[in-house]
């Protein structure tokens, strides 16, 4: 089984709704391949000059996928392999919670057998969210460990500020790694819970089912609580361990034109957003 040969063998559509109306907001939508979200993100802060960017959700290199943002400028610019369309105006700016679904069309390759969605799968975070270390960094952000995330990301401490340099990061990256470190955890809790609903650990999480994997992290609930850069403290929340799909299509079963005497699929689906597609592809059985 291959995905991702080349970028269009993994197409995704955000579906979320813009209210379009005088405001203060220019909304595009954004169609890309060969980047991710956070760095063209970044490319698109340096050249308006501002950090005012918003985004619904974080997108992968490898695919050809189509996302909204909103801008406090206009986007009067061409990037490479990126297509900008101009909605219009509103009052709101988009943010992590916008996001209502993601669609998917995916061509699955290198196959013998045709694939079929089983009847249930665990609503594990996919490994978009543990590349080049994340969770790593992120436990080290949480047990105050500032010159270690320092190394770990290369970052240069000036007058021995480790928190200074972090924070020349973003707190959208900072967070971003947080983020990181609880999915791993929460990979972990539902791997071996059956409980609906399991929670992604934070300050606010109560209860002593979630002691031994503490306890073998080295932490508390309370090392959430970062006050060095309260903008990163995090309280945590929910997420269903079991998935919820959509429309589960298997719309092609033919000859694959890259891996020969091999068969490709190319399925769609919607997921609701926080899930991920690779999980539901490594899940496919013959």
């Amino acid at each position: 089984m291959k995905i991702k040969q080349i970028p269009e063998d993994f197409i995704v559509k955000e579906n979320l709704k813009i209210r379009i109306e005088p405001g203060k907001y220019f909304y595009y939508k954004l169609t890309k391949k060969n980047w991710n979200t956070l760095d063209i993100i970044k490319e698109i802060s340096y050249r308006l000059k501002t950090k005012d960017i918003g985004y619904a959700g974080i997108k992968d290199r490898n695919a050809l996928t189509t996302q909204y943002i909103s801008t406090t400028k206009k986007i009067d610019f061409k990037i490479k392999d990126i297509e900008f369309e101009y909605l219009g105006t509103g009052k709101e700016r988009i943010y992590l919670g916008s996001l209502e679904s993601n669609e998917f069309v995916i061509t699955i390759r290198d196959l013998d057998k045709q694939l079929k969605a089983p009847k249930e799968m665990i609503n594990y975070f996919g490994e978009q969210r543990f590349s080049e270390k994340n969770p790593l960094i992120g436990k080290l952000l949480i047990k105050k460990q500032f010159k270690e995330a320092c190394s770990e990301l290369n970052l240069n401490i000036e007058n021995n500020d480790a928190i200074k340099s972090l924070r020349s990061l973003g707190l959208k990256e900072l967070k971003f790694y947080i983020h990181a470190y609880q999915s791993e955890l929460w990979n972990q809790l539902a791997e071996k819970s059956k409980k609906k609903i399991i929670p992604i650990i934070g300050f606010l999480t109560e209860g002593k089912d979630y002691d031994i994997i503490l306890k073998k992290e080295g932490i508390t609930t309370k090392d959430f609580i970062i006050r060095s850069i309260p903008e990163i403290s995090s309280e945590g929340s929910e997420r269903p361990r079991v998935m919820e799909i959509k429309n589960f299509k298997s719309l092609e079963f033919t000859d694959d034109e890259l891996n020969s005497g091999k068969k490709k699929q190319i399925v769609s689906f919607k997921i609701p957003k926080g899930s991920y597609a690779t999980i539901v592809i490594k899940n496919l059985k013959n």
